[in-house]
């Protein structure tokens, strides 16, 4: 049975402004995500249908407060609740945030290989 700590699972660069600890474990990626209020990732789903996120997402937020955002709806996620994301979302940080992500590792793998070729052109064009 795998198991691990945040310190335990691997640091990847997701794009050079954001990082995160995540791994595949058959088929579902376990991450343990951080992000700081007021990060914008808004820019980085641009190649993405309608500029949102087309994974499914459960978590814990161990801490702060998120957004998320469907485009008709929106919906508070506060530290201390569990969450199920659904496709087609943005997510504003309102506060720090932390938490255990739980995503299937396909629909993940789609998502990053748009986010990293829109940091790629945003480098290029910088």
């Amino acid at each position: 049975m795998p198991c691990a700590s945040r310190d335990e699972l691997p640091l990847q660069q997701v794009t050079p402004e954001y990082s995160s600890r995540f791994v595949d474990w058959g088929g579902l990626t376990v991450g343990f995500e951080a992000a700081p209020a007021g990060m914008d990732a808004s820019s980085m789903l641009a190649k993405l249908p309608g500029g949102r996120c087309q994974a499914r997402h459960w978590g814990y937020l161990i801490s702060g407060r998120i957004v998320v955002d469907y485009g008709d709806r929106q919906e508070v996620v506060t530290g201390g609740q569990a969450y199920h994301v659904e496709p087609g979302h943005r997510i504003t940080f309102e506060e720090d945030s932390e938490a255990v992500e739980f995503t299937p590792t396909d629909e993940l793998e789609q998502t990053l290989a748009a986010v990293r070729d829109a940091a790629a052109e945003a480098g290029r064009a910088g």
